[in-house]
Order: C-alpha cells, then structure tokens, then sequence
C-alpha cells in the first residue's frame, strides 16, 4: 500500500477493487490489500480487505465534510470484485473508516479515509480441517443461565452506568463484533456508536450485567439530576 505521509500521494493509479453491499451500494477501495490472521483460540480465521476510501463525497481537505458510502459497522456484503481473488458473497461484515493526516495544501486525490472491511471467513480443528461454524453472524443469543436474549446488534454498556451523548466528553460503547469464546458472545468497547474496534479489551457477554444504551440514562440526564440535586 502506498505510503500515505507524502506531498505527492496518489491512488489514481493503483489498483482499484468495488464491494457491493446490501441495497447494492457500492464501496471502491484503492491500492487494497487483503490479509488473514492466525485462527484463534476457537479456530475462526478472520480475513480482511483494506485500503483507500475511492468513491466518497467531499473535497477531500481537512475538516471539510464527507459522505460515507456505506456506513461504518455491520454491514452485509453482497458480492466483491477484487482482480486475482476469489469473489466474496454474501458475507456478514465490519466496515471501519480511518481519517488520516494530509499535506497542506491538499495534493492528494482522494479524501484521506482508509477503509477496512473484515470477516471470518472459516473455521478449522486442531489438525487444520475445516469445520462448520454457525456462530459468524448471528444477531441474538439467548443465557443459557439466565434466558435473557441478547439482541447482538445494539450497542450496551455495564449495568449502573451512563451513556455518554455529551460531544465534549469521550464515550465509548459495548459492541458485538462477530467474536465469540466457547459459544459465548464477545463484546468489545467502540470509541462512540461505529468508533473503531480495538484488537483487544473485549469481554464475554457473560462477565457482568449489560444495558442496551436505549435503556441506559445518559450523560446529560444523570448530570441533570446531579445538578438539580444539589439545588
């Protein structure tokens, strides 16, 4: 992938590659790239493309506005076009945008924003053999303890806290992010509704008490209550 740190960077030349998402929105990624990690402790190989954001509105300057293809989070892919690899269809993914720093005067010819879409894309045993997951994707899970279903597309955060909707504070939410452990929903902290996903941090769904962030008070209410309290 071309080095983005310089005066005279370009994509216009590079390699382009279309993902077509569901309402058949399409997403362009220049000079991409796609990598598979290591399976991890359950045996799911995870795969991802990335690469420059080609096909979005704005001048591309910093701090001017910008339009999204298709929105940053859970997304499903339809179809994609990447010369030299297989198509992949019908796959549940997550879409994560960067912005990232550009020269001044703005030389580049497109708007800053790398792209990485990810997915699993299978599972293996011990001996390397491919097995078949029925977990990648789902979007409720159900306490096998308690019976309490999990709706695994909201957002949550830990029971007794707030949710923070004050711009001028930093927040974060509890999201389902297509991990699991031992058939138990992984939920990880996003920086705000679609921030990016950490590669760590993450907790069992099991490990604690969760409120989806519609239930949950927020910030501003609780400060409220705090102020009107001391009044």
């Amino acid at each position: 992938m071309k080095d983005w740190n310089t005066d005279d960077h370009r994509i216009a030349d590079t390699e382009h590659g279309t993902l077509v998402f569901a309402g058949h929105t399409p997403l362009v990624i220049a000079d991409w790239e796609v990598t598979e990690n290591a399976p991890d402790s359950d045996g799911r190989i995870y795969k991802s493309v990335g690469g420059w954001l080609a096909n979005c509105e704005g001048s591309g300057r910093m701090g001017d506005p910008y339009v999204k293809p298709v929105p940053a989070g859970r997304a499903k892919l339809l179809r994609s076009k990447l010369r030299g690899q297989q198509p992949i269809a019908h796959r549940d993914v997550h879409i994560d945008y960067e912005s990232v720093s550009q020269p001044y005067p703005n030389t580049w010819d497109h708007p800053g924003y790398l792209v990485t879409v990810s997915w699993m894309d299978r599972r293996i045993d011990a001996s390397g053999q491919e097995i078949e997951e029925d977990e990648i994707g789902r979007t409720e899970w159900t306490h096998p303890d308690t019976g309490v279903v999990f709706d695994l597309t909201e957002a949550y955060v830990p029971e007794g806290e707030c949710y923070y909707d004050d711009p001028d504070h930093p927040y974060f939410v509890w999201r389902h992010y297509d991990r699991w452990s031992g058939g138990v929903p992984i939920l990880h902290p996003f920086w705000g509704i679609n921030g990016k996903v950490p590669s760590d941090g993450g907790k069992r769904i099991t490990d604690g008490e969760w409120v989806k962030v519609a239930d949950a008070p927020t910030f501003s209410e609780r400060r409220a209550a705090l102020n009107a309290a001391r009044s």
